[in-house]
């Protein structure tokens, strides 16, 4: 598979990076950033911004970051959902009513600065960087591969949240492991499919200590991969900002777009396993939105997951193409 060219150019600007600036804006420009689409639906039509200042329509693809001034129009049946910074809340942008001019932020937001804070913090998370990724490309496959752990997968997990999850041969039976420093904590054998959720029944798992998991399946080799479970205090600290993130983006924000927030910080928090959970459920609902595709490849393309990565991007590819050009 290859991505048209049009999506491999806004795709090779879309990555998760761990830089806590402000998002470019449309225009690339250097200005305060307005907002993000954080939602787009093609559909029969499209979805163009005009930066400010400007006089053509172009495509707009999710994650573009928008400045004051930016306006962004949609045709037919296509829409955006525009987060607004300075917690003025989120946007549809449909046909009726387009086009939609991204508002200025206000100082003196009435809103707790520290909320603020979070909102753009998230929105900084997910913006753009002229960082290039990798074109999407079929391989070979010469038989019957080992798993591939998707997750956890070398990182931290907040607890009470550890799900093992791995790709495989549906046909396959897996031995799943956990092992301590000290020795094996938890062994389960002849497990078919590909999930297994840490049993509550199961013994502690301590925070701070780095945990080994293991998956395995015939005469493959041994897949490993290691992870450590979040101290209670920041967990707790984290499960806050998350609540309060919500409180920014305010009660009417699509689900899509709050998932795309809560990703976003938490990744930027270093826990992409809960980041990961967060879009393949979000994915479950809603199998149509190429932002969440999006940044899915981008979590595969940081665990190091080539493959899974450029799955990721084709489905976003392939729903940004509309269904005139599928």
């Amino acid at each position: 598979m290859t991505l048209n060219r049009w999506v491999a150019g806004w795709l090779a600007l879309v990555v998760i990076y761990g830089g806590q600036g402000p998002p470019p804006p449309a225009d690339g420009q250097g200005s305060e950033a307005a907002g993000m689409i954080t939602e787009i639906k093609v559909g029969r039509g499209r979805v163009e911004v005009r930066p400010a200042g400007a006089q053509d329509w172009r495509r707009a693809g999710p994650l573009l970051a928008l400045r004051a001034g930016d306006a962004v129009r949609a045709t037919e049946d296509a829409s955006a959902v525009i987060v607004l910074s300075g917690g003025k809340g989120s946007v549809k942008v449909v046909a009726t009513g387009s086009p939609f001019v991204v508002p200025a932020p206000q100082s003196g937001e009435s809103k707790a600065q520290k909320v603020l804070t979070l909102l753009d913090a998230s929105l900084g998370f997910l913006s753009t960087t002229a960082k290039e990724l990798p074109r999407a490309t079929l391989s070979t496959r010469g038989g019957a591969r080992p798993p591939v752990i998707l997750t956890p997968r070398n990182g931290l997990v907040l607890p009470d949240s550890l799900t093992v999850e791995w790709q495989g041969s549906r046909f396959s039976r897996y031995t799943i492991r956990i092992i301590a420093p000290e020795g094996v904590a938890l062994e389960k054998k002849d497990l078919a499919g590909a999930r297994f959720d840490y049993p509550p029944d199961a013994p502690p798992l301590k925070p701070g200590v780095r945990y080994t998991v293991q998956v395995v399946s015939g005469n493959h080799p041994v897949q490993a991969a290691w992870f450590e479970i979040l101290d209670p205090n920041r967990a707790q600290a984290v499960r806050q900002d998350l609540a309060e993130l919500e409180q920014a983006v305010g009660p009417t924000v699509s689900p899509n777009t709050l998932v795309a927030l809560r990703a976003g910080f938490l990744a930027r928090n270093g826990l992409f396993h809960d980041a990961r959970l967060a879009l393949v459920a979000a994915l479950a609902k809603d199998p149509t939105e190429p932002t969440l595709y999006l940044l899915l490849g981008s979590l595969y393309a940081k665990a190091g997951l080539p493959d899974q990565a450029n799955e990721s991007y084709g489905e976003a590819s392939f729903l940004m193409s509309g269904p005139a050009r599928q």
